[in-house]
This record gives C-alpha cells, sequence and structure tokens, in this order.
C-alpha cells in the first residue's frame, strides 16, 4: 500500500509540473533569407560570381548563382513573378550588409561589377513580421526575405524586397562599372529567340 501511494504521489506532482509548465512559443525570427537575381526578358545575364558579407562583418557568403538569370515578363520593365528562385537560400539570422556581383550581359557582350551595400531600412523591413498567408496551399509566409537584383544590360542594377506573399518592391537603384574580362573570354550565345529580338530593338539604355 505504501509503494503504491507513493506511485500516486509522483503521479500527481507530475500532473501538477505539466500544468503549471509554461507553453512553448516558438520565435518569430527571420533566419533564412535569399538574394535573386533577374534580367529584363531576351536580355540575357550570366551571373559568375555573388560575394556576401553579414550585417556584424563576421562573416560571409560565396558562390555562383546561375549560368542565366530569370526573365521578367517584358523585355523594357521589370513585371511579373518569375524573380523568386534564381539565387541561394540562406539560413542565419545575420542580414548581408553588402552584396558584390559580377555579371555577364550577353546581349552587348559587356562584363559589369559592382558592391552593393544594404541599408538598416531594408534589414529592418526583412524582418518585420507580417501575419499574411497565400496561394493555392495557404501558407503563411510572413518575411519579405527576398533581395533581388534587376541586372539590365547598360549595367543598371535595380534592388528589389520581395517575398513568397509580397510583390516586387523597388528599394534603390545602383549603376554597375563595367569590368574588363580577359582578351580571350567568350561571351555564351543568346538563344535564337533573344538574339532575334536584340538584332531588331537593340540594347536600349536609360528605360530600366
Amino acid at each position: 500500500m505504501i509503494n503504491f501511494n507513493r506511485f500516486l504521489l509522483i503521479i500527481f506532482c507530475l500532473l501538477i509540473s505539466a500544468c503549471s509548465a509554461k507553453p512553448q512559443v516558438k520565435s518569430q525570427q527571420l533566419d533564412e533569407w535569399r538574394v535573386s537575381t533577374m534580367a529584363p526578358k531576351y536580355y540575357s545575364a550570366y551571373v559568375d560570381i555573388m560575394l556576401i558579407t553579414g550585417e556584424e562583418k563576421k562573416g560571409g557568403w560565396r558562390g555562383m548563382v546561375t549560368k542565366s538569370t530569370k526573365f521578367s515578363k517584358h523585355p523594357n520593365s521589370w513585371e511579373g513573378r518569375e524573380r523568386y528562385n534564381s539565387g541561394y537560400s540562406i539560413q542565419s539570422t545575420e542580414l548581408p550588409g553588402l552584396v558584390y556581383i559580377r555579371w555577364h550581359s550577353l546581349a552587348n557582350k559587356v562584363t559589369y561589377n559592382k558592391a552593393i551595400r544594404i541599408s538598416d531600412d531594408i534589414r529592418n523591413k526583412m524582418r518585420e513580421y507580417h501575419d499574411i498567408r497565400c496561394g493555392y496551399y495557404d501558407l503563411l509566409l510572413p518575411y519579405k526575405n527576398n533581395i533581388l537584383l534587376g541586372l539590365a544590360p547598360d549595367g543598371m542594377i535595380s534592388v528589389f524586397l520581395n517575398g513568397g506573399c509580397f510583390d516586387n518592391e523597388l528599394q534603390f537603384k545602383v549603376q554597375a562599372v563595367e569590368y574588363k574580362v580577359a582578351d580571350d573570354f567568350v561571351y555564351p550565345k543568346l538563344k535564337k529567340e533573344s538574339q532575334a529580338y536584340v538584332d531588331e530593338y537593340g540594347v536600349p539604355v536609360g528605360i530600366w
């Protein structure tokens, strides 16, 4: 009987502990984000280097993004939602402080590079939690966690912020500078459809 009473006492104590324990609430903190690239339709960009340093300057990330970027919907604008998966995902609570990119514009055979500083204002927008769901599966996608770089053939970079439930929001524009490639460097050829468009309309300047 004594052992049985002790058993009941132990069970009672465990129940009391369970009832008094505070429920675990998952922290609402951005811990994964992306840097993606996009080019105007027909004006292919070949990205070969992207370097990212964290805001605290304690580390960074490096990798080739893609051999060809996603295209916008129209050749003279950045419209369209094909803009989210042409970069790479970074799992970190530390957000970017600087992004260096080098890419080859295939339409006019020019290589550009630029170091882009990411401001506190943009990082604050990325960290802001929004109770928002969207899409066919009604997924909770609460962050503007994708920095999108629109790479124009004239070297202009449009820096957007977006996310799974958010359209492109232009943050600023910055002009890249030409990068001298090796004399024997061979630019990849445009696809037939893109080359036909460029032959007819050329490479505009200052419209993106």
